[in-house]
């Protein structure tokens, strides 16, 4: 027995690890190469940590200045900038770094990107603290995106977020140069030229911004502009900077929040290269001209004044365009493969919005040979009596082979978005994926119980349906009501070629969720396998038709 022990003990000390490097107090980093120190602090995401290795040896003094990207982020930091000196220590932090990387000619800076926050939370007030902030915050921004500029950076990305201006009458607005209509004016229209810039990202929250008027930049293939106020009747100067006479190789644009006021005109993208735009929440723009030959992706959504869109694209295969009124469209849109819109289900008599599925509509007209159609269907909160919007104004969609219905209630139960589903799919006989995905506003609401349990009759009976092609169906985000069970019951009953379906329910239906599918293992899917399974939000199940 004791000699075992001794044994035993004796393998114990053998499968004792010897002491790592770290507590022998060995020093690994120093045997690495500076190629490669530089290429860690380029993957610091604060070029502050980077910047303070300088203070470790006489080696790491000037490491840094090698680094290809400097990135200077606020972390949140907005109550620091408002402490006395804060911003300053930052801007002089920021101006005393990159003159330090101008010395370093080789490498070259390649990435800049500075973003700060000075916006005020929920609990803070305008006062003129902040105020002060703001002239000190757009002349070093001003003077670090020409440093850009003048060091030839290839990828640049400003983010400067302003508390938005004092709206009282004795504030800076007016006449004053370095203010338009309440906010702080930054000017970019001496801007130099740039023939290595590549990417470009400038978000300017409560900022008027003027545009370059002469600058060209010969390599700039991916730009975004985001909440940025164009100065007032300089329409013109961002089509010129979005077109190819300013940037021949532009590829991906994107224009977010941008405001355009007193812009009359069409905004005109005269872009040739162009393959990407996306179009976000401008207020102010009412007519979009689009001269792009290799256009291939076009999103716009939340442009609640755009009436007309010209386009001139005969390379386009995918739209998302989300508007809810009507619009007027010139243009081939018959290369078009996949088109994402937002339709309206139904509203009351004497509802003002007897439009809102136009624009929408008059897309599916030009798009006749989508093969991929996305629905977003909002199914608005009852006032009066219902009128079923969508019946009669979808066009024949013969081509469409995927459909992807997202449909929002607002306190209503499924059956009241049945009718418009089951319009979308008199139109797209052909289809062999069938994707439903419903969310229940208020879902946790107890009011929603009385909607779930409304037991009149479906009003979805009287729609000829006939889906002879269908084989794939998923039906997500379910509850297990019965309205639910009758739908899905209406739509594979037409469905003959089935071959599987998959449901996925809130966990919270539980036996629900087991009484629909016990249901549906009589016909329409009798005879099939089914799995089931559970992930941390939903409750699966899956079946496939045997063979």
């Amino acid at each position: 027995m004791g000699v075992r022990s001794r044994s035993k003990s004796k393998r114990r000390r053998r499968a004792t690890p010897p002491p790592s490097a770290a507590a022998a107090g060995v020093d690994l980093i120093s045997d690495l190469s500076d190629d490669l120190l530089v290429r860690v602090l380029e993957l610091l995401p604060d070029a502050r940590d980077a910047v303070r290795t300088h203070a470790l040896s006489r080696r790491w003094r000037a490491l840094w200045t090698r680094v290809a990207a400097l990135r200077f982020v606020d972390s949140n930091r907005r109550r620091e900038f408002r402490e006395p000196g804060g911003l300053e220590r930052f801007v002089a932090f920021v101006d005393h770094a990159l003159a330090f990387r101008a010395a370093e000619k080789e490498p070259a800076l390649e990435h800049l990107a500075i973003s700060f926050n000075l916006s005020l939370s929920d609990d803070e007030e305008a006062s003129s603290d902040s105020e002060q902030l703001v002239p000190p915050s757009i002349e070093a921004v001003q003077g670090w995106i020409r440093y850009a500029m003048q060091h030839a950076v290839r990828s640049l990305n400003f983010e400067l977020i302003l508390p938005w201006p004092s709206t009282d009458e004795d504030d800076n607005g007016g006449d004053d140069d370095n203010y338009s209509n309440g906010n702080p004016v930054m000017t970019l229209d001496d801007l130099v030229s740039s023939a290595k810039l590549e990417t470009m990202r400038l978000k300017l929250r409560a900022v008027n911004l003027r545009l370059p008027s002469v600058a060209a930049f010969a390599s700039l293939t991916d730009l975004s502009l985001e909440n940025v106020e164009v100065e007032a009747g300089d329409g013109h100067l961002l089509a010129r900077l979005v077109s190819s006479a300013c940037c021949p190789r532009l590829h991906r644009l994107r224009l977010v929040g941008l405001g355009l006021p007193g812009m009359e005109e069409a905004l005109l993208i005269d872009a040739g290269a162009l393959l990407e735009l996306s179009i976000l929440g401008i207020d102010d723009l009412r007519f979009l001209e689009l001269r792009t030959p290799s256009l291939r992706v076009l999103h716009v959504k939340q442009c609640y004044e755009l009436e007309g869109l010209t386009v001139s694209a005969h390379r386009l295969e995918d739209i998302k365009f989300l508007v809810q009124h009507p619009l007027h469209i010139d243009g081939d849109l018959s290369s078009v493969a996949r088109l994402k819109i937002e339709l309206c289900s139904s509203h009351g008599h004497g509802y003002l919005y007897d439009h809102i599925n136009d624009g929408s509509i008059r897309l599916l007209e030009c798009c006749r040979l989508i093969r991929c159609l996305e629905v977003s269907l909002q199914v608005p909160k009852r006032k009066q009596q219902d009128v079923d919007i969508i019946k009669g104004s979808i066009p024949q969609l013969p081509h469409v082979a995927s459909l992807k219905i997202h449909v929002t209630l607002r306190e209503r139960s499924c059956s009241d978005a049945a009718a418009g589903i089951a319009s979308l799919l008199e139109e797209c006989r052909s289809i062999r994926y069938l994707s439903l995905n419903i969310c229940y506003y208020r879902k946790n609401d107890p009011e929603l119980d009385r909607l779930l349990c409304d037991n009149s009759a479906p009003i979805w009976e009287s729609h000829e349906l006939s889906l002879p092609h269908l084989q794939v169906a998923e039906f997500e985000k379910l509850m297990g009501t019965d309205d639910e069970l009758q739908f899905i019951r209406f739509i594979l009953k037409r469905a003959s070629g089935i071959q599987k379906v998959a449901f996925s329910f809130d966990r919270k239906s539980g036996k629900k969720a087991a009484r629909m599918v016990l249901n549906l293992c009589l016909p329409p899917l009798a005879g099939g396998s089914w799995t089931t399974w559970t992930d941390d939000a939903n409750l699966l199940y899956n079946w496939r038709c045997c063979a």
